[in-house]
C-alpha cells in the first residue's frame, strides 16, 4: 500500500470485508482510490453497496465492479473500486458502507447486515496557508489642522512637491522593473483552482444563474490558457482562439478536443439559451479541471513546432 494509504478490516459471520484508501489527505488536484473488498464463505448471496450517492462531496471519475471470484478456502471474493476527485478544499466524510448477506442454502432467508466505518479525507488546497489572511488596522485619530502659512510657501510647495513626486515615481517605475524580472511568476493552475473554488462555494446553478455560472467557469479557464501559454484568450471568439492554439502546437493533440466541446458548449449555453441540467454542469466543471490538471506547468507538454 502507498504512505499513509488507510486500510481497515471488518468481519461478521462468514463476511470479511477490507475497505482501503490510497491517500486520506490529498490536495485538490490530486484523485484518490477507494476500494471495498468482500470476501465470504461459499453458498452466501452478497450485495455490495451502491454508495455513489452519498459520495456528493467528490466527482467519480471511474469506477469498476469485479464479478464473484472462488478462492483458496472455499472463498468468494469481489470488490468494488471508485477514483474519486474533491471538488473543495476542507475535511470531508466518506460514510460508512452496508454489506447485506444471507444463507442461499439454508432454511434461515433472514438478511443480516456488516456495516464499516466511516473515512475521513482532509483535502488541501494549492493555496499558501496565509493567502486569505487579512488584517484590518484602525483608523488613525483626527488630525489638527495646521496654521495659516505665508502665500509663497504654497506654489513653491508645490513645484517641490512635482519634482519630488516625479523623482520618487521614476525611482518606483525602475524598481518595479525590476523586481518583475526576478520576482517568481505565480502558476497558472494555482490562480485557476483559487478561482474554482470560489465559483463552486457561490453555488450559481443552485439559485437559478445556470447562465453566470457558465459565462464564469468559461472565462476561468479561458484566463488560465492566457497565463499558461501567453495566448490572449479573453479578446477572441471561440474559433479564433482554438484555431491559434491548435496552430501553435503547444497543446497536446489529446487535449483540443476536450478544450473545443467545453468552450463550444458554454458558447451554447451563454447564447443559444440551452438549459443544461446537473449532469451537464457537472461534466463541464470536471473537463475544465480536468484540463488544467493535465496542461498545468509540472504535466509533460509538447514542445511547440518550430
Amino acid at each position: 500500500m502507498p504512505p499513509g494509504a488507510v486500510e481497515k478490516t471488518f468481519e461478521r459471520g462468514p463476511v470479511k470485508t477490507i475497505l482501503r484508501l490510497d491517500n486520506p489527505t490529498p490536495s485538490i488536484a490530486d484523485r484518490i482510490t477507494l476500494e471495498l473488498e468482500v470476501t465470504s464463505d461459499e453458498g452466501y448471496r452478497v450485495e455490495l453497496p451502491g454508495f455513489g450517492e452519498k459520495l456528493e462531496q467528490f466527482g467519480i471519475v471511474d469506477f469498476s465492479s469485479s464479478q464473484p471470484e472462488l478462492i483458496d478456502g472455499g472463498k468468494v471474493r469481489q470488490t468494488k473500486r471508485y477514483i474519486l476527485e474533491p471538488f473543495l478544499s476542507g475535511e470531508y466524510v466518506i460514510p460508512p458502507m452496508t454489506i447485506t448477506f444471507r444463507d442461499e442454502g439454508g432454511e434461515e432467508e433472514k438478511e443480516h447486515e456488516l456495516v464499516t466505518e466511516e473515512l475521513k479525507v482532509t483535502v488541501s488546497s494549492l493555496l499558501p496557508e496565509d493567502a486569505g489572511n487579512l488584517e484590518i488596522h484602525e483608523i488613525a485619530p483626527p488630525v489638527e489642522m495646521p496654521k495659516p502659512r505665508p502665500r509663497w510657501i504654497g506654489p513653491v510647495s508645490g513645484i517641490l512637491a512635482a519634482v519630488i513626486v516625479a523623482v520618487v515615481g521614476w525611482l518606483l517605475l525602475r524598481r518595479r522593473t525590476v523586481a518583475d524580472a526576478v520576482a517568481p511568476r505565480r502558476p497558472a493552475h494555482e490562480i485557476a483552482f483559487e478561482d474554482l473554488e470560489r465559483l463552486v462555494s457561490e453555488d450559481l446553478p443552485g439559485t437559478g444563474r445556470v447562465k453566470e455560472f457558465y459565462q464564469r467557469i468559461s472565462d476561468i479557464l479561458r484566463h488560465y490558457i492566457e497565463n499558461r501559454f501567453g495566448l490572449r484568450a479573453p479578446e477572441r471568439t471561440t474559433e479564433e482562439f482554438l484555431a491559434e492554439l491548435g496552430a501553435g502546437g503547444a497543446l497536446d493533440a489529446e487535449h483540443q478536443p476536450l478544450l473545443a466541446n467545453f468552450l463550444k458548449h458554454c458558447d451554447l449555453v451563454k447564447f443559444a439559451e440551452h438549459q443544461p441540467g446537473v449532469e451537464d454542469i457537472q461534466n463541464t466543471f470536471d473537463s475544465c479541471k480536468n484540463f488544467i490538471i493535465a496542461t498545468q506547468e509540472d504535466a509533460p507538454l509538447r514542445a511547440p513546432a518550430s
